[in-house]
């Protein structure tokens, strides 16, 4: 049984105040940090690397195997979003500047991987929703109920639809100037909430 927690874990209210730090700095900082493989960028895998060390915590010490299959599929999707903020690893292939001083990087096709990326994020994705499936079937079997935390939930998705809609596309014309910056703030904002989501689930017996 899968329900909403209503708690307030004290993870939202770490999220609140990385908010109101991190927000203005998009006001503040130089448009270079939003370049690829630059700060924020780099921010970005780091924050994704704590969510799967944490996976890989939680698989290891939680005594439930059947549980385990959750945090270990939840590893599998950090894995896949680092490899995409990696740019499937086309940030170790740059092979120029361009006229705004943003490296420029080869395409995935040129790269000597390129042709069997995509199918290994396919089967990684594909045996993550496996793992889902299992605990899915092991909890509602076992009469186990999986508390979601509500309020990480609901910011991970406000700031993605921010990050990856509103200004990355500039829907905002009058803070089009610093969409970019603004678009990776956001983007680690959903990353860090994403990161409490995942920490603060919690399993238990009806």
């Amino acid at each position: 049984m899968v329900c909403v927690d209503k708690y307030m874990h004290k993870t939202y209210y770490m999220l609140i105040g990385l908010m109101v730090l991190l927000l203005p700095q998009a006001f503040i900082l130089p448009i270079e940090c939003s370049y690829e493989n630059h700060l924020l960028e780099n921010l970005e895998v780091f924050i994704l690397g704590i969510g799967f060390i944490n996976m890989l915590y939680k698989t290891a010490n939680l005594n439930k195997d059947k549980i385990n299959k959750f945090y270990l599929a939840c590893g599998i999707f950090y894995i896949v979003m680092i490899a995409r903020e990696l740019s499937y690893g086309r940030v170790f292939y740059p092979i120029g500047i361009d006229k705004n001083g943003e490296q420029i990087f080869m395409n995935i096709h040129q790269i000597w991987y390129g042709s069997i990326v995509y199918p290994i994020i396919a089967v990684l994705v594909l045996i993550a929703l496996f793992l889902m499936i299992q605990t899915y079937k092991y909890i509602k079997k076992e009469q186990i109920i999986c508390s979601i935390p509500r309020y990480s939930i609901r910011l991970f998705i406000i700031m993605m639809i921010l990050s990856q809609i509103v200004f990355e596309k500039n829907l905002i014309k009058f803070l089009a100037d610093y969409g970019q910056l603004l678009e990776e703030c956001t983007e680690i904002l959903a990353y860090c909430s994403l990161v409490c989501f995942t920490y603060d689930i919690s399993f238990k017996k009806k």
